[in-house]
C-alpha cells in the first residue's frame, strides 16, 4: 500500500485556472471514481492553500501501487485523466513539488485490500 502528500506551488496568475481545475474534477467526481478503481487507487483528495502570497495545492493519494496508478492513468486514453494531465501542466510549478512519505499512518488500512 502506498500513501503518499505532494506539495506543489501555482504558477503565478495560474489560480484561477488551478479553481477551474479543481471545479472540474469536482464537477466529473463519479467518472473520476470510476478511473481510480482502474488504477487501483482507494483515496486522491486535494486541498489548496495559501502560503506566503502564493497558492499551493496539496494532493493525498492512498492507492496499491503508486506506479501502476501512474501507469495506467497515464496510458488510460480516458478524456478526463487527459484534461486532468492538461490542467496540471497548465497550472503547477513542477520544480516545486514535494513528495512526502508519512512517519506514522494509524488506522484499519484492511478496509482498503482488494479482495
Amino acid at each position: 500500500m502506498d500513501l503518499v502528500l505532494w506539495k506543489a506551488k501555482v504558477i503565478e496568475g495560474k489560480e484561477d485556472l488551478t479553481k477551474e481545475w479543481l471545479n472540474f474534477l469536482k464537477a466529473n467526481k463519479k467518472e473520476g471514481e470510476e478511473t481510480l478503481k482502474q488504477e487501483k487507487e482507494h483515496l486522491e483528495i486535494y486541498f489548496t492553500n495559501m502560503e506566503n502570497g502564493a497558492m499551493y495545492v496539496y494532493m493525498f493519494v492512498l492507492a496499491d501501487d503508486l506506479e501502476y496508478a501512474g501507469k495506467v492513468a497515464a496510458a488510460s486514453g480516458n478524456p478526463l485523466d487527459a484534461k486532468h494531465f492538461e490542467y496540471m501542466a497548465a497550472c503547477i510549478d513542477t520544480e516545486s513539488v514535494v513528495q512526502m512519505e508519512p512517519e506514522l499512518a494509524l488506522g484499519d488500512f484492511t478496509v482498503f485490500q482488494q479482495k
